[in-house]
């Protein structure tokens, strides 16, 4: 599936738009939308990086989804205190 030049100039623009919502949702305290947010814009972002690797678009985003919202997850997990 080559788009050629605009579909990642599309996936470009969509992968910054979503950092800045992103950014702006986990900065106002709400990650759980943040987090999905982080995800869509982790699947633009792989889609912009792997779009001509041979894979099926719908592959990557959704593998690119995963992957952010695994490490996002992560990264805001609360952490246990210890007593």
């Amino acid at each position: 599936m080559d788009g050629g030049k605009f579909m990642n100039t599309l996936y470009l623009a969509l992968t910054i738009v979503g950092l800045f919502i992103t950014i702006f949702l986990n900065k106002s305290g709400r990650r759980e939308i943040g987090l999905i947010a982080a995800g869509f814009t982790g699947g633009f972002a792989f889609l912009v990086a792997f779009e001509d690797s041979g894979y099926p678009v719908p592959l990557i985003f959704v593998g690119g989804f995963i992957a952010t919202v695994f490490f996002e997850y992560i990264r805001f997990k609360p952490r246990l205190k210890e007593d």
